[in-house]
C-alpha cells in the first residue's frame, strides 16, 4: 500500500513538472496562460469519464479474528462537476465500478472436535459518490462520501454452506487529487475506503489506493 502511494505521488509530481505551458494562441479555449503553471484556468465543469487501476486490501472479521488479503484492482468511473456557485469550488457526483483481481479471506475454527472453515470473497462493487473539491490552477484536491453495493461469495458453518452473489451495502469515504494534463484530459491519484454491512455474521472493509486517467466533455 505504501509503495503504491509513492508511485501515485511521483506520477502526480512528474505530470505537474514535465508539462510545459504553450502560448495561449496554441491551446483551445486559452487553457494555459503565459506565466507559471499555477496561472492555468480551473475549468472542471461538465461530464467526464475514465478508468483506473490500483491496489486493494480487504479486511474480514471472522468472529473477532481479522484476516487480510491484498490484490490489484481495476475499474472505471463516470461523473459530473459543476462550478456555478464559485469558480474554485467544484461539486459533483460520480459512479464507479471496481473489480479486484482476487480478494478472498478464510478462517478455520474447531468446536466439539470438528474443524469448520469460513470464507469471504469480494467479487466486485459499485459506488455512488458525492465529490467536493477546491480548484487551484491545474490541481483539484477533493474529498468523497457516498454509498457502495458489493457482490460477495461467502460460507460459514452457521449459515448452511456456501452463498453466491450476495449484495451487501456499504459506506464510502476517500481523498484524492485530479491534475489537468490537457484541456480535456486529467490524471487522478486517490485513496478510497469502503465499509460493508455484515453478511452471515461476517464484517468486512476494503481500502484501495489507485491512479487513473480521465477525459472531460
Amino acid at each position: 500500500m505504501i509503495r503504491l502511494w509513492k508511485f501515485v505521488i511521483i506520477g502526480v509530481l512528474l505530470a505537474a513538472g514535465t508539462a510545459k505551458p504553450a502560448p495561449a494562441a496554441d491551446m483551445p479555449g486559452d487553457f494555459y496562460l503565459r506565466g507559471s503553471l499555477s496561472d492555468a484556468p480551473s475549468q472542471w465543469g461538465g461530464f467526464y469519464v475514465g478508468g483506473h487501476f490500483g491496489y486493494s486490501n480487504l479486511n474480514t472479521n471472522f468472529s473477532g479474528s481479522s484476516i487480510n488479503s491484498a490484490a490489484g484492482s481495476y475499474g472505471g468511473f463516470i461523473g459530473y462537476n459543476t462550478q456555478q456557485w464559485d469558480p474554485q469550488l467544484v461539486l459533483g457526483f460520480e459512479v464507479g465500478y471496481n473489480r479486484p483481481a482476487s480478494l478472498e479471506t478464510s478462517s478455520t475454527s474447531a468446536a466439539g472436535g470438528n474443524t469448520a472453515m469460513s470464507s469471504y470473497k469480494l467479487v466486485d462493487y459499485v459506488t455512488l459518490r458525492g465529490r467536493a473539491g477546491y480548484a487551484v490552477g491545474r490541481f483539484l484536491p477533493y474529498a468523497v462520501l457516498g454509498a457502495a453495493l458489493g457482490r460477495v461469495n461467502y460460507a460459514t458453518p452457521t449459515t448452511g454452506g456456501s452463498h453466491y452473489n450476495v449484495f451487501p451495502v456499504g459506506f464510502v469515504a476517500g481523498l484524492g487529487i485530479d491534475v489537468s494534463l490537457l484541456p480535456n484530459m486529467f490524471l487522478r491519484g486517490e485513496w478510497e475506503s469502503v465499509i460493508f454491512s455484515p453478511i452471515g455474521g461476517l464484517r468486512s472493509n476494503i481500502n484501495t489506493a489507485r491512479v487513473g486517467l480521465g477525459l472531460r466533455f
